[in-house]
């Protein structure tokens, strides 16, 4: 395994709210500091605020980022568009309910595709004129985010309904594919591709797809776990994390981590945190809303509950710390010190060589605490890593990155 060496680059404070969701693209960071209406430019290098772009509401997750504009949603059912100056493009609201996360993403080139609470909107980048709508009343908890597969030319939504809850749209807005999940998707779900598969993370179930058949080709099942006197379905929280190599990182809301092979569900090697000493199973913070990366061999997370080996020290929000896990083995490489805020529900961006984390805003008991973007620069001796995009809007770079963006080629 290569040497590392890991650096806190910068924090970014956010006040008393989490620190969430973001992009990097264009070489500049696009953070979404939620319950804030706003979203950020900034500048990887030193974590400065170079712009605001105003939003009429608070903003749930991060925006789709373009040469020619930036598209946002905010609470009240906004939709946004600016252009890279913060000028204000075009504004429509569509009787859908609220979002949750990244509801924002391209589809077909010429559209962005909004996926509300109650609905998913196919709406025009030119002027804001909707194309077509699906509308739905929903039965679990909202807040699912759409996908859009270049290759197939289709977009995959997991609607928050018991029945028909993974769907694939052609442009038209017509259903090529429609399953029933054996469990609901998680709140911030997204179905994830990775060659001719895609991945559905539920609130118990691992699913994946055939996509070019449109059949469920295995199912994991976790159940659920009890917890800090709770018990959770084992799943709870987001999207999981796939490799570039087609291996699925799964993780329960205990800090058990399971690797397995995407295209037969067999498992590869497990993980379990609290054997290790790091986890407190008496916590009431599940693992399930950390956010993890996997890029150039390595996984990535700001692990939750994270207490010193035999230390007998209560839990704390911040004792928290980063893991770097080889992938391959399934052995931790690295961690830094307990002294990290808890990490929040985000999915972490890497930015040529960093990789940036948002934290969460309240523990347990209710205490409110202000939140960070933490930016950590790991630096292998191997090589330079390259300036590349980095988007997790749905599932479109599912988790494992192109090649090369941590520790060069």
């Amino acid at each position: 395994m290569r040497r590392l060496e890991i650096n806190e680059k910068w924090r970014l404070p956010v006040g008393v709210g989490p620190a969430e969701h973001g992009v990097y693209k264009l070489g500049r960071l696009w953070l979404a500091a939620t319950y804030r209406n706003a979203f950020w430019e900034v500048d990887p290098e030193s974590g400065r605020v170079l712009r605001e772009f105003i939003m009429p509401g608070q903003v749930p997750g991060a925006p789709w980022v373009e040469r020619d504009g930036l598209y946002g949603v905010s609470q009240g059912g906004h939709v946004r568009r600016f252009s890279l100056k913060g000028e204000i493009l075009w504004t429509v609201n569509l009787d859908l309910g609220e979002f949750i996360g990244e509801a924002i993403t391209e589809a077909w080139k010429e559209y962005i595709a909004v996926q509300f609470k109650n609905g998913i909107a196919i709406i025009r980048k030119s002027d804001g004129r909707v194309a077509w709508i699906d509308k739905w009343s929903h039965e679990v908890m909202a807040g699912q985010e759409p996908t859009y597969d270049e290759e197939q030319e289709l977009l995959w939504v997991c609607r928050p309904l018991h029945r028909e809850n993974l769907v694939a749209y052609d442009k038209n807005g017509d259903k090529t594919c429609s399953l029933t999940l054996p469990s609901p998707p998680t709140t911030y779900a997204c179905p994830q591709i990775w060659n001719d598969y895609v991945v559905v993370v539920c609130s118990r179930h691992v699913v994946v797809v055939r996509k070019d058949e449109g059949i469920i080709l295995w199912t994991k099942d976790y159940g659920t776990t009890k917890y800090g006197d709770k018990v959770w379905d084992s799943l709870i929280g987001g999207p999981r994390t796939l490799t570039i190599d087609g291996k699925v990182i799964v993780w329960t809301a205990n800090g058990r981590f399971r690797c397995l092979d995407i295209a037969s569900g067999r498992p590869i090697w497990r993980l379990d945190l609290e054997a290790l000493g790091y986890v407190s199973s008496s916590c009431d913070d599940p693992w399930g809303y950390a956010g993890g990366v996997a890029v150039d061999g390595v996984f990535i997370i700001l692990g939750r509950n994270n207490l010193p080996m035999n230390s007998g020290t209560a839990y704390d929000i911040n004792k928290n710390r980063l893991f770097i896990v080889d992938y391959e083995k399934g052995e931790i490489f690295m961690t830094t010190d307990d002294v990290y805020m808890m990490a929040c529900c985000c999915k972490p961006i890497v930015a040529k060589g960093k990789v940036i984390i948002g934290s969460w805003f309240k523990d347990s008991k209710g205490s409110k605490y202000e939140g960070y973007y933490y930016c950590w620069e790991i630096k292998s001796p191997e090589g330079e890593p390259e300036d590349k995009d980095y988007e997790w809007m749905g599932g479109l770079h599912h988790g494992g990155y192109a090649r090369g963006c941590l520790f060069g080629s």
